[in-house]
């Protein structure tokens, strides 16, 4: 009976590995994270691999991370306006809000994912946002 069991195994792994190979997605299991490549192997960009995580969380805290980027994307503008015209109490007030809006995606982040995964979302928003690399 075992010997049967194992078989099936075998086929069932087989059988799925096939079908695998037609999938667009490799996952990539490293430590205590997922990672994800590309069709050509490559690692998605920055936005792609925030989107990507957010997709696994439900649609609450999706929600309310697609608020925040908003927040965080719309003041990023606003402070390099107010730095460029060297408007120091604009650029504090700015940078502010914008370090509110950081710690909040941060908390989501710290609630719903591993340290690797925060980490590498972190990563992501400093390559998108500079700013976001003095926050911490």
């Amino acid at each position: 009976m075992t010997y049967r069991n194992l078989l099936g195994l075998l086929w069932l792994v087989s059988v799925s590995s096939t079908f695998a190979a037609e999938e667009e997605i490799l996952l990539l299991f490293s430590g205590d994270r997922v990672g994800l490549l590309t069709n050509d192997g490559t690692e998605p960009g920055a936005e792609e691999l925030i989107r990507r995580y957010y997709a696994l969380l439900a649609a609450p805290a999706q929600d309310k991370l697609k608020t925040l980027q908003m927040q965080l994307a719309n003041r990023m503008e606003d402070y390099e306006v107010a730095f460029a015209a060297a408007d120091t109490a604009e650029v504090n007030e700015i940078y502010a809000d914008l370090s509110r809006s950081w710690a909040e995606i941060q908390l989501i982040h710290y609630e719903e994912y591993t340290d690797a995964a925060m980490g590498e979302l972190q990563n992501a928003y400093a390559a998108l946002y500079e700013l976001i690399a003095g926050f911490n």
